[in-house]
């Protein structure tokens, strides 16, 4: 169902639904909750975390996150009074920079990340991927046993993020546990509040290591790049610098996990799409696509409304919160034909599951390529894998991140090729 975004609603009172995407039952079942959503009232109100209005079909999300003008991504971290609170519902306590800024600011600091993260640096990096992922593979080919999150979907992004951001290769474990812990817990949570805190005392420590790079002309890595960087002809806050960094990490040791894990898990229940890419590797590529638009890492975004607008039919208003479903967007029966169907070929295939337009996933290229790498090698030397259901068990909340704490599997043995993990 489509509402033409420019007709002024004509109900009093607006669709309401009880959205939490931080629930149990949201995790367990959202595809089914985001089709309803869909298909009953796809701009609807939520009185959850203090009231925002969630928009799931794929017209009206791409207006929102295209328009930013009308719908700002800025975050007042000194006023939780204003509601202008940022990218996250409810509000991440970090400043996510550069996302939680608007244009003409935000393409500034666009423009100067952007060489980092271009397709040719994402294919610099493929050597160092390859490598980690084949020697995490060799650690347990010979058992015939591994656990496809703890032993390569959490390692390999976190080695490759540490190796892109510039910081000691053997401390990934200390970064990736808090901010693999922050998405896996509901937002406010003990637990998700713990990780926040370790995640705070770790950007402290690459605060203290800014200073002493600005004076390194040859600093390595993006964290050495940010302290030579400029906006508008001023280098970079220490501060900033390392927000920029956290979210750089965030970003590469978790989404390109869940992706993986979730491909894998999938493939497991359906052995013949799992054949037919083993077969067609030239597959890959649009197969990537597909798993990207059908798992919808993230599940969602938010936004805060800078004067009234009609979206989808209903009336928003100035300082309203606004929550881009991209999981539904991208089941949206009007875009995407078939819409709960994997196809591997799928063309064209513009999913939302790294936003539109200038907001684009920053990170894409480098996810794409890592996630190929590694399914790639696991379908070559584990062809055969079963995945151990009795071990499985899925984020405690995917509102953040739809992904595995474990997925175990069992396969059939073979030699380890002698390849170390990169150091």
């Amino acid at each position: 169902m489509s509402v033409d975004p420019s007709v002024a609603p004509n109900v009093a009172t607006p669709p309401t639904v009880e959205f939490d995407h931080y629930s149990p039952e949201f995790r367990d079942n959202w595809r089914a909750i985001v089709d309803d959503n869909l298909s009953r009232c796809p701009v609807a109100y939520s009185t959850t975390y203090g009231g925002f209005w969630l928009v799931s079909d794929y017209a009206s999300v791409s207006r929102v996150i295209r328009d930013d003008a009308t719908f700002t991504s800025t975050h007042n971290m000194e006023d939780p009074n204003d509601p202008r609170q940022g990218i996250v519902i409810p509000p991440n306590p970090m400043h996510q920079v550069p996302m939680e800024f608007d244009p003409p600011l935000y393409n500034q600091y666009r423009r100067m990340l952007n060489p980092h993260f271009s397709p040719t640096a994402a294919r610099e990096l493929e050597p160092f991927v390859r490598q980690a992922t084949h020697a995490m593979l060799d650690k347990v080919c010979a058992t015939g046993r591994m656990d496809f999150v703890l032993d390569l979907g959490n390692p390999v992004p976190a080695l490759a993020t540490m190796k892109l951001v510039g910081l000691p290769l053997d401390d990934w474990e200390k970064y990736a546990e808090p901010m693999h812990g922050i998405v896996s817990h509901p937002a406010g949570s003990p637990e998700y509040r713990r990780c926040m805190a370790t995640l705070q005392e770790l950007g402290g420590v690459i605060g203290e290591m800014v200073p002493r790079l600005r004076n390194e002309e040859e600093a390595d890595g993006l964290l050495g790049a940010l302290t030579r960087a400029t906006i508008n002809g001023k280098p970079l806050p220490d501060e900033e610098i390392v927000l920029i960094v956290l979210l750089v990490m965030q970003g590469g040791v978790d989404t390109t996990t869940a992706l993986l894990a979730n491909t894998l898990d999938w493939l497991g229940d359906h052995p013949d799409y799992r054949q037919r890419l083993i077969d067609n590797p030239e597959l890959m590529e649009s197969a990537t696509e597909e798993f990207l638009r059908y798992f919808t890492p993230v599940p969602a975004l938010a936004r805060t409304a800078t004067k009234d607008v009609v979206l989808g039919g209903q009336q928003i208003r100035a300082g309203d919160r606004v929550l881009m479903c991209f999981s539904a967007a991208n089941r949206d029966p009007e875009v995407f034909d078939n819409p709960d169907e994997v196809r591997l070929d799928r063309f064209p295939n513009p999913h939302t599951s790294f936003g539109l337009g200038i907001h684009r996933c920053l990170g894409s290229n480098y996810a794409r390529s890592w996630f190929r790498i590694m399914l790639s090698a696991v379908l070559e030397r584990m062809p055969d894998y079963t995945i151990d259901r009795s071990g499985a068990r899925r984020n405690e909340s995917i509102g953040i991140v739809n992904g595995f704490v474990t997925l175990p599997a069992t396969f059939t043995p073979s030699e380890p090729r002698g390849v170390e993990v990169p150091r």
